[in-house]
């Protein structure tokens, strides 16, 4: 019971010391609340950037392996392009011959992509630098097309090259004034094509996968426009069975192209295996280097604040002698005594933790706001639990440091002579 009222009284007296002094406990929780909104709002800006990224990117396929020409993961100050360069793309044939011989048990989907850019015409209408995207019949089952208007082509307009075409709903909007525009007529590179499908409207994202401002044509009818050859890049997408892992589906496919490209086993690889984990781990890689930035800066901010808390303290430790020597005259512990001031310092800095917490969580509002009108909702600025539980840890730890030297001084203290002090 004693144990209990000692805890009790402690608080009520660390509280009402720091409700008493309004002027200098808000003096102490500005310098906290500075240190706790630095390192906080680098925290979740950061964890918000790279969580709407991952997801973005692995919209894309995190189940999807993809062979091509270009590495994802050897980019940097070194990245040998010229090496890469002279590498053949992957061809009509190369999709066939993974399609046909990899293990159903493996792979469920097989895809097969190039692209390139071209100017498109409708009526007296121009569209400059479109994307156009020469797919396969089963690309959709790879990466979803998500249509609003009309259909996806068949697999007999593929099989016999017609000129029909899918396109972005932005770019409907802009050839023909309304995202409405199945069986009207595009031209691209002087040659027709009708549209079969309008795909619902996306918004603008980070990495620039929005389908609003593409076209989509199959890879039969895509051979009039440009060949493999010179495309962008050229890309097979091999879709994992569910609960099949994407190093195996890696391995498997390596090892046929490295058949089907006829080397020898000294021979390097004239191709690359890629997969979507690549670049999310580069993406966390480099926010990791971010955050460490960010403690870093967070880290001086917290240093002042400690400092400011401290030395009220040492103020506050000095206005009270007098109290602490009647309270030990008393019969009060030293570890009562240093439990006050504590307490106190606790209070202190958990209050400006709070406030800081409250004022990244404006600015994230703010910023999100900002952001979602140009990115829309694929990007989402929030203080999750995990940063809010480190703005609290961090101002607890914060007190009891720039509390401990003052309430040892104050529980050292004589009681006869504190009693006597002015």
């Amino acid at each position: 019971m004693n144990t209990r009222v000692l805890i009790r009284e402690t608080l009520r007296m660390s509280y009402q010391s720091v409700r008493l002094n309004k002027l200098r406990s808000f003096l102490s929780v500005l310098g906290i609340s500075i240190g706790i909104f630095c390192v906080v709002s680098v925290y979740a800006l950061v964890h918000s950037l790279e969580t709407s990224l991952n997801n973005q990117f692995n919209k894309l396929g995190s189940d999807v392996v993809f062979v091509q020409k270009w590495p994802w993961d050897d980019f940097g100050n070194n990245y040998p392009w010229w090496t890469y360069l002279k590498r053949p793309q992957s061809s009509p044939e190369d999709a066939r011959f993974l399609s046909q011989k990899i293990a159903p048990k493996l792979v469920s989907t097989t895809a097969y992509i190039f692209k390139s850019n071209f100017d498109l015409q409708a009526g007296d209408k121009n569209a400059k630098g479109i994307m156009v995207n020469c797919i396969s019949y089963h690309f959709p089952e790879v990466q979803p097309i998500d249509i609003e208007f009309g259909r996806f082509f068949t697999e007999e307009e593929v099989r016999a090259g017609r000129a029909v075409a899918v396109i972005g709903n932005t770019l409907s909007l802009a050839l023909f004034g309304t995202p409405q525009s199945v069986g009207k007529t595009v031209r691209i590179k002087n040659k027709e094509v009708v549209v079969v499908g309008v795909c619902a409207f996306q918004g603008s994202n980070m990495i620039g996968a929005s389908a609003d401002n593409v076209v989509y044509v199959s890879d039969q009818w895509g051979k009039n426009l440009i060949s493999f050859q010179n495309a962008s890049d050229a890309q097979i997408l091999l879709k994992a069975a569910p609960g099949v892992s994407l190093d195996e589906v890696q391995f498997e496919a390596r090892r046929l192209m490295r058949q089907i490209r006829r080397l020898k086993p000294q021979e390097s690889d004239d191709f690359a295996v890629n997969k979507m984990s690549m670049i999310t781990e580069a993406i966390s890689s480099l926010f990791i280097q971010i955050r460490k930035i960010g403690i870093i800066i967070g880290g001086f901010a917290m240093v002042v604040g400690c400092f400011g808390v401290a030395n009220i303290m040492f103020v506050s430790v000095k206005e009270r002698t007098r109290e602490i020597g009647i309270q030990k005259a008393l019969g009060a512990k030293n570890v009562a005594i240093s439990a006050q001031f504590l307490m106190e310092s606790i209070w202190l800095s958990i209050a400006g933790g709070i406030i800081g917490l409250l004022a990244v969580q404006m600015v994230l509002w703010l910023l999100g706001m900002v952001v979602q009108q140009q990115f829309g909702n694929d990007v989402v600025l929030s203080l999750s639990p995990n940063d809010t539980l480190l703005g609290v840890v961090t101002s607890v730890i914060v007190g009891l440091v720039a509390g401990i030297i003052p309430a040892r001084s104050a529980a050292r203290l004589n009681p006869v002579d504190a009693i006597r002090s002015s």
